[in-house]
């Protein structure tokens, strides 16, 4: 029954992508059989799974050049395009042509595909590495199939950044004492410098992350206060602008065998598509503080009896389990989510009360390897909560990440001319 209520639900989705595949400026997938979308500056071993951790941020004129890897599910060829969009640090399309940023023809055909090898469930492996570009700034990568542009399957963002402009910041639990024990604050101050600034307290744009989502940023910082001597620009806050939400560290699991049990994998069912029961889980909002390692929400692709990952690992059907009480709210929904989804509450990742269960649960088709995840409830206004379940831990190790922007007088667009990082604990 699951897997006929899959493919009928396949066939929805693309009636509904055909009419409504508009180009979305953000990380997205425009179709279900385009799974586990990656993209990272390829650092160290090609073959080592963490290598899909490092975010897509990289140095102008660096050696290194991102990676984009990618499945097609329909196990058939197909011959997929790559085209860079320029964009605004605020991330709309930007008014500069194409050969401004791009050194070569902006249409890169995926020449490199690989067929997977002994899974149960066939795909196409897509690779392919990405050539650099001349300006710093956000850009937008952006896939479609064939000859028409405009049937786009999937969209990735990536940073460019320059250092003509430094930072150093320190994270600390909120000094406020109401979020304390629940929030973490970023001090920080940017050094600019050589770097030519006519009014340095209003020209720069800041934008602080935390664990590389977009949907968890602070933005549109003023400056505390301005050294114009040693060009120094301070930017430290008593009205909590610059604190964010700790969170906790995220729930794993560990699917790289079906033939034994990892971490936190209850039950194994082998067929002629493998699925896997995640260990049952509660709600963590009311319990201690523990210190554990986590991939900041992310994943890795990997297979224990295979030697590449990428070709060996299988898709399996993987289903999550909450055991809670059943929200009052009719319309109050709860979702399973991580950076395997985007960070996107959507169909494919919201759960369903069980009364059989004792709790929420959802089914996901995933590929094998070592995820992080979490569970959100989302309000019939569509905000979401993420510490009704996880709880709010200052303690909690967490990465944020400091952009940069600056627009130049005679400039057309934004530049990011720093970029830095700080990790609150980190211990990875």
């Amino acid at each position: 029954m699951r897997k006929c209520l899959f493919i009928v639900f396949l066939l929805y989705q693309f009636v509904v992508f055909a009419q409504t595949k508009q180009l979305r400026f953000e990380d997205f997938t425009y179709e279900p059989n385009i799974k586990t979308v990656l993209l990272y500056p390829l650092v160290g071993d090609a073959h080592d799974a963490s290598r899909t951790l490092n975010p897509p941020v990289l140095p102008l004129n660096d050696s290194k050049n991102l990676w984009l890897e990618f499945d097609d599910l329909n196990a058939n060829y197909e011959q997929y395009h790559i085209k860079i969009l320029h964009c605004t640090y605020d991330w709309k399309q930007s008014v500069l042509s194409e050969i401004e940023y791009m050194p070569e023809y902006n249409d890169l055909i995926v020449n490199d595909y690989q067929v997977s090898r002994t899974t149960k469930v066939p795909y196409y492996h897509y690779k392919i590495e990405i050539p650099k570009v001349l300006l710093s700034g956000n850009y937008l990568l952006v896939a479609w199939r064939g000859r028409r542009k405009d049937d786009i399957v999937f969209s990735k963002r990536f940073m460019v950044y320059e250092t003509q402009v430094g930072a150093f910041g320190t994270i600390r639990q909120a000094q406020a004492p109401s979020k304390y024990k629940t929030h973490q604050q970023v001090d920080f101050e940017v050094n600019y410098g050589g770097y030519r600034l006519m009014s340095p307290r209003d020209e720069l744009k800041i934008i602080i992350r935390q664990n590389f989502r977009w949907d968890k940023t602070v933005r549109n910082l003023k400056a505390f206060s301005v050294n114009e001597g040693m060009s120094k620009i301070e930017y430290r806050f008593f009205d909590d602008e610059n604190v964010f939400p700790a969170g906790n560290e995220f729930r794993f699991f560990d699917s790289r065998s079906t033939n034994y049990k990892g971490q936190y994998i209850a039950q194994i069912k082998r067929g002629k598509e493998d699925e896997m029961w995640v260990s049952p889980q509660a709600n963590r909002s009311e319990t201690a503080y523990i210190e554990s390692n986590d991939f900041d929400g992310n994943y890795v692709v990997d297979n224990r009896e295979g030697t590449d990952g990428a070709l060996d690992s299988d898709y399996v059907f993987m289903t999550f389990g909450l055991k809670t009480h059943e929200l009052e709210a009719a319309d109050e929904k709860v979702y399973v989510n991580g950076s395997f989804n985007d960070w996107r509450l959507d169909k494919t990742n919201e759960m369903v009360y069980d009364n059989n269960f004792g709790g929420y649960t959802a089914t996901i088709r995933l590929k094998q390897g070592v995820y992080n995840y979490d569970f959100v409830t989302q309000k019939p206004n569509k905000t979401t909560d993420e510490v009704y379940f996880e709880g709010n831990f200052g303690e909690t190790q967490n990465t944020y990440e400091i952009f940069i922007y600056h627009r130049p007088v005679t400039a057309r667009a934004e530049k990011l001319v720093g970029y830095h990082t700080i990790d609150f604990n980190k211990r990875r």
